[in-house]
């Protein structure tokens, strides 16, 4: 079969969110049909679009895979629940988490269900997701077109100085051994 790379954010606000990411990676490399590529560092970043006293850890992972995205989703929640994810419907907007695994882009597929949304709709929006991103991957285009992942940072970064948009709060971290 035929591989995709896929890119997948991983989130945590809940325990020790190194630890976490790190045990995540590594359940999802164990994976029928998935090899991990890359991994950037974590990053401590403030919660946006949330009210939240917990700062969350963020990290971008490249995986080649031979599963549909469907399959790639279904894991990913499988091991967002092994890690303790437990989403409360009663709750609107987003929640304290464990684990939080969003596929970001998945080769060049475009899709709009409401499972699952490609590219990630909010992905230009959110440092905690350029920055690893660019990391790992600062010459990919999430639209064949469209500016760099680096370039997108820059755009985000430019209108986060000016004021234009609140500003996000990151810091640049190191995985444990």
């Amino acid at each position: 079969m035929e591989e995709t790379t896929a890119y997948i954010g991983l989130g945590s606000n809940l325990g020790d969110g190194i630890r976490i990411l790190q045990g995540a990676w590594k359940r999802i490399g164990e994976r029928e049909g998935i090899r991990l590529s890359a991994l950037s560092h974590p990053y401590l970043t403030a919660p946006v679009d949330m009210e939240s006293s917990n700062v969350f850890t963020n990290a971008v992972g490249m995986v080649e895979t031979t599963a549909p995205v469907r399959q790639l989703l279904s894991d990913l929640l499988d091991i967002e629940s092994e890690f303790g994810r437990r989403r409360d419907v009663s709750i609107r907007g987003y929640q304290d988490r464990s684990l939080d695994l969003d596929i970001l882009c998945f080769g060049d597929v475009v899709l709009d269900t409401p499972e699952l949304v490609l590219p990630h709709p909010r992905l230009a929006e959110r440092l905690f997701v350029l920055v690893p991103f660019a990391e790992i991957a600062p010459a990919y285009r999430v639209l064949p077109n469209g500016p760099t992942i680096s370039e997108r940072s820059g755009q985000l970064l430019e209108c986060l100085r000016t004021g234009q948009i609140p500003w996000q709060e990151i810091k640049k971290r190191e995985w444990e051994e």
